[in-house]
């Protein structure tokens, strides 16, 4: 973590936190520091260059969907579609996953907030590939500050990737659509939508996860 990170987490976020910590019952104040706190990060993941990943950056990919939703679905990284218009989840296995997703009785734009394990599309001879381990940890303390400032209930891990970043070593075979219970937040490791699994599976991994809620 950078000295300036470091600096700007104890000045607008660590504090704030401590002093605010009951906040979030009160919607209308609550939505507005949320906010303001989420822009203020993702200003600073805009100019990132703690790795290589911004060489080829057209637009950060920060996040999409609702800031007061009780869940949070964190992907692998974003591909060229998500590249050009800076928005997580709108090419071809976005759409898979909203389908999905409704499927499931969820409303995507209002159940749900969406973002990365990196912000920047990891790229190879023009092509999508998978984050480094030294690329997750490089923006590891964005995908955190996220985590602190949402407060979700449930957390969706879409993807290996996504499932690797928070230490689980576990197979997908293993957990998928199970609950892993860490630092009082629900883990839900799900399989990415382009998997080669059944999308009955998918879907059924889904349906519990809404079942959660209840």
């Amino acid at each position: 973590m950078t000295k300036s990170f470091k600096l700007w987490i104890i000045n607008h976020i660590s504090t704030d936190l401590i002093q605010n910590q009951n906040l979030k019952s009160e919607n209308s104040f609550t939505g507005g520091y949320m906010k303001t706190k989420l822009e203020e990060l993702e200003n600073l993941a805009k100019t990132c260059q703690k790795c290589s990943l911004w060489k080829n950056r057209k637009n950060t990919v920060f996040s999409k969907g609702n800031e007061n939703a009780k869940i949070m679905l964190i992907g692998e990284a974003p591909g060229a579609e998500e590249n050009k218009c800076g928005l997580p989840f709108v090419g071809k296995s976005g759409q898979l996953l909203n389908n999905l997703l409704i499927q499931a009785g969820f409303d995507p734009k209002q159940d749900i907030y969406f973002c990365n394990t990196v912000k920047c599309r990891p790229v190879k001879n023009d092509k999508d590939r998978k984050p480094t381990n030294e690329e997750l940890h490089a923006c590891n303390d964005y995908l955190q500050k996220q985590i602190e400032i949402i407060k979700p209930q449930i957390i969706i891990l879409c993807g290996n990737t996504a499932v690797k970043t928070f230490g689980i070593k576990d197979s997908m075979k293993q957990i998928h659509g199970k609950c892993i219970l860490k630092n009082g937040i629900k883990l839900f490791p799900i399989y990415h939508p382009r998997a080669s699994v059944l999308n009955d599976i998918k879907l059924k991994d889904l349906k519990k996860i809404k079942e959660n809620l209840r």
